[in-house]
């Protein structure tokens, strides 16, 4: 299964991303994706609570919501992850992505509750050892090819 994006939004402004693979050749608004993508959840939730994810013909877009509190104020905040589609891709989702997802949210709540995003890129750190991936900035990215 191929990872594609993983990321956090907050109130439809994106947190984290992260893409793992070229998915589109051209240059993307973070925000405006990241508003399209809450809106749809957020469409998706009220119309057909609840889901877990959705499907098109090539990728799945698997998402966990919760609340966190961001200057006194709660805020929803939502982890998703973008993968191909596969065989038995439900069964994947159930088993391992989920799961996943869970993890990344316990712990960015855990972290972030009632404090800032300041420090955000340890996060990342984070992020990439739940996903047993490799998350690198550009300097650590340049750094490594040296």
């Amino acid at each position: 299964m191929i990872i594609r994006e993983v990321g956090i939004i907050s109130c439809g402004i994106p947190i984290i991303f992260e893409s793992h693979k070229e998915t589109r050749k051209e240059n993307v608004n973070l925000v405006l994706n990241s508003g399209l993508l809450s809106s749809i959840l957020s469409f998706a939730e009220i119309t057909i609570s609840p889901i877990e994810y959705f499907q098109s013909n090539r990728f799945t877009v698997v998402f966990r919501k919760d609340w966190i509190l961001i200057q006194k104020t709660l805020k929803p905040f939502i982890v998703y992850v973008v993968i191909d589609n596969e065989k038995n891709v439900d069964k994947y989702i159930k088993k391992r992505v989920l799961p996943l997802l869970k993890k990344i949210m316990k712990k960015f709540k855990a972290k972030y509750n009632e404090k800032d995003f300041s420090q955000i890129e340890d996060f990342r750190k984070s992020l990439s050892k739940i996903l047993n991936i490799n998350i690198k900035t550009l300097d650590e990215k340049f750094v490594s090819l040296i």
